[in-house]
């Protein structure tokens, strides 16, 4: 309940077994819970707001059923600044979208999409495409925003090709 703070950090399977379970990523992100509500059968649905990604040091202990490790903040500092507007090949990145929404039947609001920022656009992208929990991370550990428009636009353009069909890269 202090301050409503925790670190999500996918865990890597293909790496090696951590002391607590299955391995972790190495970045992982602060976030904030932003409102909550509790189901019948007890559970609780959050939102997260993402804070400032750390670098995982060492996995501690388990405290109460729960993970915890020991991050590192300083390389991700400029997460904590408004970000500065992110240059993206917008054009490139729709065109790719609608072919990877179509290559997987999803049905999009098209003009809710466009009126979006570009810096909403990579962000909302980056959370709501079902990519791979690798790709995520990918996503994830792009350091700048310019880096992750780059990295989602390649990410549509390998899913929009479909399994062994031709990719077009700009």
């Amino acid at each position: 309940a202090t301050g409503r703070m925790f670190g999500m950090i996918q865990p890597d399977l293909h790496g090696p077994e951590g002391p607590n379970g299955a391995g972790l990523y190495r970045v992982g992100c602060l976030g904030r819970i932003s409102s909550f509500n509790e189901t019948d059968d007890g559970r609780l649905l959050i939102t997260l707001s993402g804070l400032i990604r750390f670098r995982v040091l060492v996995e501690l202990e388990l405290r109460n059923g729960y993970r915890r490790v020991r991050g590192e903040f300083t390389r991700y500092r400029d997460d904590l600044r408004q970000p500065a507007e992110t240059d993206i090949k917008r054009d490139a990145i729709m065109v790719a979208l609608r072919t990877y929404f179509a290559q997987r039947g999803v049905d999009a609001n098209w003009d809710a999409i466009k009126a979006m920022s570009d810096d909403n656009l990579i962000v909302t992208l980056a959370m709501a495409c079902p990519f791979e929990p690798v790709e995520k991370q990918a996503l994830l550990e792009a350091m700048t925003g310019a880096d992750r428009a780059a990295t989602l636009l390649t990410l549509l353009q390998m899913g929009a090709a479909g399994p062994g069909g031709p990719t077009q890269f700009s």
